[in-house]
C-alpha cells in the first residue's frame, strides 16, 4: 500500500474555522443523520414482517403489545417502545423490564423480566432492529432461556411458575442440572442437590401455607429425609434467599460452609436449624458465641 496514504490515513485531523471545512463537516453530519434514517427505514420493514409472520402471537390490546412466548405471556407498554424510538436520548439506556404473566394468561400472577438482546454492537444498531430481536426473543424464550446472558428471564420465570408442573418445566430441568448438578422434580415440585460430606439436600415449594421454600436433608446412609427448615423466608437475612437459586448455591456448599466459612458466610438462622442434627456445626455455633463473649 502506498506509503503517503498510510500517512494519510493515520494523520489527526485539524479542525478549521474557515467556510470550506464547515461546510464539508456540516455536509457529513448531514449524510451520517440520513443514512441513520435509512437504516431505520430498514429496520422498520423486518420488523413489521416479524409482526407480520406471527399475528397470532404478537397481538395488540388498547395500549400494550402482548407477547405469546412459549413459555409466558409478554406485555410491553407500547408508548414505553414508541418514546424509545422517538426520542433515545430520555428514559436512560436498554429496554424496559417486561411485565410477564403465565402462559395465555394476562392477569393473575406476574413478574417482570429485564431482558436485553445479545449483540455486543446493540449502542451501534438501529433501534427498530433491536425491538425486532426483542420481539424474537420473547417469541423464543423457550432457546433463549439457556443462554447464560439470560439470568433474569430465568429467574422471573421460576419466580412465576414456582417449582410446580409448568411450561418451563422440561428447558428448567436441562439448565438447572447442568449449572448446578441439582435433580429438579415438577411433579414433585422439589429439586434435590448433592451438598458436601456426603450429605443430600431437598427444596419444595408444594406447601401453599408456607411463603417461601422447605428444606430436607439426608446425611450418608440415611434413607429417608429430615425436614430442618420449614419456611426459608424464616432466615435472617432471607433477602438474599428468596429465590431457589440463591438457596441451591448454599445448599451445594453445606453443610461445609456451616462448619468451616467465616462467620455470617452462611445465614445463622439456617447454622441453628441444621446444628439440632449435627454435632459439628452447633460446636461451630458454641466456639462462635465463646469468641463473641471474650471479644
Amino acid at each position: 500500500m502506498d506509503e503517503e496514504f498510510l500517512m494519510a490515513e493515520d494523520e489527526e485531523e485539524a479542525p478549521s474555522p474557515s467556510s470550506s471545512y464547515q461546510t464539508k463537516k456540516l455536509d457529513q453530519f448531514q449524510d451520517q443523520i440520513e443514512k441513520g434514517f435509512t437504516a431505520m427505514q430498514t429496520s422498520l420493514e423486518y420488523l413489521m414482517k416479524t409482526i407480520n409472520r406471527n399475528p397470532d402471537r404478537i397481538i395488540f390490546d388498547a395500549e400494550n403489545i402482548i407477547v405469546l412466548g412459549n413459555l409466558a405471556t409478554y406485555t410491553v407498554p407500547v408508548e414505553s417502545v414508541v418514546s424509545k424510538l422517538k426520542n433515545p436520548f430520555v428514559g436512560g439506556g436498554g429496554l424496559h423490564a417486561t411485565k410477564t404473566t403465565r402462559k395465555g394468561e394476562l392477569k393473575g400472577r406476574e413478574t417482570h423480566a429485564c431482558i436485553q438482546p445479545d449483540y455486543k454492537n446493540v449502542s451501534e444498531l438501529p433501534g427498530c432492529d433491536v425491538l425486532d430481536s426483542y420481539f424474537l426473543m420473547l417469541l423464543n424464550d423457550d432457546r433463549f432461556i439457556l443462554q447464560k446472558a439470560h439470568s433474569p428471564l430465568r429467574r422471573a420465570i421460576l419466580m412465576l411458575y414456582g417449582l410446580s408442573v409448568s411450561p418451563a418445566s422440561e428447558v428448567m430441568k436441562t439448565w438447572i442440572k447442568s449449572t448446578t448438578g441439582g435433580d429438579y422434580k415438577p411433579e414433585e415440585s422439589a429439586i434435590e442437590i448433592k451438598g458436601t460430606h456426603g450429605w443430600h439436600w431437598r427444596v419444595s415449594d408444594a406447601n401453599p401455607l408456607v411463603n417461601g421454600f422447605t428444606i430436607w436433608f439426608k446425611k450418608p446412609r440415611q434413607r429417608t429425609w429430615t425436614k430442618v427448615v420449614d419456611d426459608s423466608t424464616n432466615f435472617e437475612y432471607n433477602y438474599h434467599y428468596d429465590d431457589v437459586l440463591s438457596i441451591l448455591e448454599l445448599l451445594s456448599d453445606s453443610p461445609r460452609v456451616l462448619i468451616q466459612d467465616e462467620p455470617y458466610a452462611s445465614d445463622e438462622y439456617f447454622m441453628q436449624q441444621v446444628a439440632k442434627h449435627h454435632p459439628p456445626v452447633a460446636q461451630r455455633i458454641e466456639n462462635d458465641n465463646a469468641e463473641r463473649a471474650t471479644s
